[in-house]
């Protein structure tokens, strides 16, 4: 009596099988979870850096830009201002 009968164990089998794939699966979603978050911040962090680059890069070009525009504008208004300090030595051969 002690012994369970083999059509006992057999409903219970398929059962503890379904279970098995079940929690299986789910520690699958679990890790692919895992691994899809760890990957999506490793994106964002690589776009904020990549980003933060970018703008440095661009204010430096900026900034550049500015100091060029500076010294020509300098320049050409120290040679406008010599041009019009000495007219009469431009017209005299």
């Amino acid at each position: 009596m002690n012994e369970q009968d083999p059509k006992q164990k057999t409903p219970r089998t398929p059962y503890h099988e379904a279970t098995d794939h079940v929690l299986r699966s789910v520690r699958a979603w679990n890790e692919l979870l895992a691994t899809s978050t760890d990957m999506a911040f490793d994106v964002v962090l690589r776009n904020w850096n990549y980003s933060r680059s970018l703008r440095g890069s661009a204010e430096q070009a900026i900034e550049d830009a500015i100091k060029t525009q500076q010294r020509l504008s300098k320049e050409m208004m120290q040679a406008w201002s010599d041009l019009a300090q000495k007219p009469d030595e431009k017209d005299t051969p």
